[in-house]
């Protein structure tokens, strides 16, 4: 009877050291839900962080405001570009499923795949199952005016939990071409880095990753975690900044092999990526992945080696996974492995004044 007691008792205290072991399981998991959803899902408008309060404009003039635009544009290279790649242009507007052109905007996209001979073997083998074999899209860029390389947020607000479909986005751009960004909002931490979008300046944090800069003139530049000085960029005149990467090629153009990023991204990916030639000479790259027989996606090594065959001198790895997207107007010319989902920002190639 006594050992019946005892074994009741001690049952007893198991299940009660279980229940209070799963309940604070059970807690923790909750406090760990309830700060992503506040931090990354419920819709909330972002105060500009870090901002210098008064830096100095390419008019000579300075601005007081914690949230600051140098938003006029004009040519500054001694060739105009509507010039200098007027073979590239069209007086009358040309738009097929692969090329678009303008007096502004020239575009021409092709579309490759080829057997990589190499399976990811990444996250406990579960890469195994889509194969070797990658599919990408390329569109190359020639522009009149930076004007015609513009971003947006989703919404329009720049924030946390914003999200919208690339093509709704598209439309409301009224773009030409569109690819998703660097998901801007998705880093919480301290040292967030320098967003700048438009020539609007909305942060600048330090950042632990590399931070990629296209300035008005048309020249884009990667810097390091230790190389970037947010102001000195500013007053440089930026019209664009992401931070997300890596860069994926060297100050000669060649391809890299040691990348500033985190394991995760190390492994193969679906990607989206910027590549630049030259001031007005742009490409945009998309490589579908996680779609078993057809694309597994790019490890960085691959993307670097096909932006340095493509003879870029810079180029720069975005938002990838189920973030990548790529538009012509509003139809999908990559083959996304999650159809249409909502992303937080996105790049687009308008004509000039198509946005107000």
């Amino acid at each position: 009877m006594r050992l019946r007691t005892r074994r009741k008792s001690r049952s007893k205290r198991i299940i009660q050291v279980f229940a209070a072991v799963l309940l604070d399981i059970i807690l923790a998991l909750s406090v760990v839900a309830g700060d992503y959803i506040y931090n990354y899902k419920i819709p909330q408008k972002l105060s500009s962080t870090g901002v210098q309060t008064t830096v100095t404009g390419q008019s000579g003039q300075s601005s007081e405001s914690p949230l600051f635009s140098f938003r006029k544009l004009g040519q500054t290279s001694a060739l105009s570009w509507s010039e200098k790649f007027k073979d590239h242009f069209s007086d009358t507007v040309i738009s097929t499923d692969s090329v678009y052109k303008s007096k502004n905007i020239s575009i021409e996209i092709t579309k490759n795949s080829y057997d990589s001979q190499t399976i990811d073997h990444s996250d406990n083998g579960k890469h195994t199952k889509y194969g070797s074999n990658i599919s990408y899209v390329l569109a190359d860029i020639y522009v009149s005016d930076i004007s015609c390389l513009q971003t947006a947020f989703a919404q329009d607000t720049y924030g946390t939990g914003y999200s919208e479909s690339l093509t709704a986005m598209s439309k409301k751009m009224k773009s030409v071409l569109a690819v998703n960004g660097d998901s801007y909002s998705n880093n919480r931490h301290a040292n967030n880095g320098t967003i700048i979008r438009n020539g609007t300046v909305y942060r600048t944090q330090p950042s632990t990753e590399e931070t990629c800069v296209l300035y008005r003139d048309g020249t884009m530049k990667i810097y390091g975690p230790d190389q970037f000085d947010s102001n000195q960029a500013i007053r440089d005149g930026a019209w664009q900044s992401w931070v997300f990467g890596p860069g994926l090629l060297d100050e000669n153009g060649n391809a890299k092999t040691d990348f500033v990023t985190w394991d995760y991204i190390r492994q193969s990916h679906p990607r989206t990526a910027v590549g630049y030639y030259e001031p007005g000479h742009y490409c945009l790259l998309v490589v579908d992945g996680r779609s078993a027989g057809y694309s597994r996606g790019m490890y960085l090594e691959e993307m670097s080696k096909l932006f340095a065959e493509l003879g870029c001198r810079a180029a720069y790895n975005l938002d990838g996974g189920h973030c990548s997207f790529m538009t012509k107007g509003i139809s999908f010319v990559n083959n996304p492995y999650k159809a249409n989902k909502d992303i937080s920002d996105g790049i687009f190639i308008c004509e000039p004044g198509a946005v107000q």
